[in-house]
């Protein structure tokens, strides 16, 4: 039924292979107000101009209506219905079905300490809502029976540390960025890749695994991921590796309530659940502590990891690895404060490390020109790296920037299987890999 958390939309693509959207709120047009919502379709009309049942509400259809989406709409649907409100009636103006049964439906779970002991689980098994309330938690606590994929997780009621973000050179090294939720296509590069097993378990030993942020937004294995990631940092250390997450814009948005990106079924799932989406990944939600300890830039060895870019003007305000993560922390904290320069203020900044795109030709002008090999080389050198490896801007392939070297991009397209690579360093070589696991060579110039 139509509810006051009901929002408008802006459709970003008109096609039958149904495309992303932003989720905007309730806009006007002329006198009408549109809306859209995202439920089950109940009803789907034997003829043209009948009626449809979504979510318990009756749509009228005009001739005009668009009905899309990869294959025919059909009864449990889960779809997005945009529509308008004419003399009492619902008129839909386009219906999209999201390809997967509410019957299907899986997702969470969704950890919200009440306490240093107590936590509410939420999940949503099989298109229904399940919430369980764990009390007396004094040390870590597995959690089973949970949906597929996930099915188990463990949990620790101790709040997690900040890892260090200064690192020695490790035996090895893999880099992917921009998985945005792609659970599916991650899992099976990492196990193609042999990081991890079939059953999704490290095995890398004392590899390095870097998640060169967003993860998150856009993908609906968007908890899933979370939990496979969360796992595999925990077997990678006690395997004498490590699992190194770092944040990246859409981490820092849900955070800060900017819900735009969020796959609908996700609409669906919190409202089913009651709650709104940033609220799961709340400073005092498991996901969300877990986030909020992460670092925003890291070196290991000789790479420099940050999502967006290493603006030079970030870095005349010369801030140390550590202070510049303890800035970033600071303005994800509930207060979340504010600053003039990306310095003080790196999570909103324009300059900050999760915006910054002014490595490239076609975006420099936004950033007050395209940063220089000297400006690049100042950043290095003060950080004692060779190469600075970011994420964020769409790349055809993993690679360097240009001839120099100096900044390496690996953010490809994680929903095209075709498109997913990797960077690995091994033996002081590095290599672009993909998703069969083959490797080819990064020739780099002095």
């Amino acid at each position: 039924m139509v509810s006051d958390k009901m929002v408008g939309m802006k459709w970003m693509y008109r096609m039958a292979a149904f495309g992303w959207m932003a989720i905007l709120p309730i806009f006007l047009t002329g006198q009408e107000v549109r809306r859209a919502m995202v439920e089950e379709i109940q009803q789907v009309p034997a003829q043209q101009d009948e009626p449809w049942q979504i979510g318990g509400q009756v749509f009228q259809v005009l001739s005009t209506t668009q009905v899309v989406g990869s294959n025919q709409p059909s009864v449990g649907d889960l779809a997005i219905v945009q529509f308008v409100v004419r003399d009492d009636k619902f008129v839909a103006t386009a219906i999209q079905s999201l390809g997967v049964k509410v019957k299907d439906l899986n997702d969470g779970p969704y950890v919200l300490w009440k306490d240093a002991a107590t936590a509410d689980v939420l999940t949503m098994n099989g298109g229904k809502v399940e919430r369980k309330t764990y009390q007396g938690i004094a040390g870590t606590k597995a959690l089973d029976g949970l949906p597929e994929p996930v099915k188990s997780v463990r949990l620790d009621p101790a709040p997690p540390r900040s890892p260090k973000a200064v690192w020695e050179q490790p035996s090895r090294l893999m880099a992917i960025s921009d998985l945005e939720g792609n659970y599916q296509n991650a899992r099976q590069f990492l196990e193609n890749n042999q990081i991890i097993d079939e059953k999704g378990n490290w095995k890398w030993g004392d590899g390095h695994l870097v998640l060169n942020g967003d993860l998150v937004d856009r993908g609906r294995q968007v908890t899933e991921l979370m939990w496979l990631i969360y796992r595999l940092e925990r077997q990678a250390r006690e395997a004498g590796g490590e699992v190194h997450y770092i944040l990246g814009n859409h981490e820092a948005m849900v955070m800060g309530g900017d819900l735009r990106y969020i796959h609908p079924k996700y609409r669906f799932v919190t409202d089913q659940m009651q709650v709104e989406y940033d609220r799961l990944f709340a400073a005092d939600t498991e996901i969300g502590r877990w986030w909020r300890s992460k670092n925003g830039v890291e070196t290991i060895g000789n790479l420099l990891f940050i999502h967006g870019g290493y603006s030079p003007k970030l870095d005349q305000e010369q801030l140390s690895v550590d202070a510049l993560n303890q800035k970033i922390r600071e303005g994800l904290a509930p207060a979340q404060p504010t600053g003039e320069t990306p310095g003080t203020n790196p999570v909103r900044h324009q300059h900050g490390p999760f915006w910054y795109r002014g490595y490239f030709e076609r975006y420099a002008d936004s950033w007050g020109g395209k940063a220089t090999d000297a400006e690049i080389r100042k950043i290095l050198d003060r950080h004692g790296v060779d190469h600075i490896v970011i994420g964020h801007t769409l790349v055809d392939e993993v690679g360097p920037l240009d001839e120099t070297g100096a900044v390496i991009a690996i953010d490809v397209k994680w929903r095209d299987r075709e498109k997913c690579q990797g960077l690995l360093q091994e033996g002081g070589q590095l290599y672009r890999v993909s998703m069969d696991g083959t490797r080819e060579k990064i020739e780099l110039g002095k």
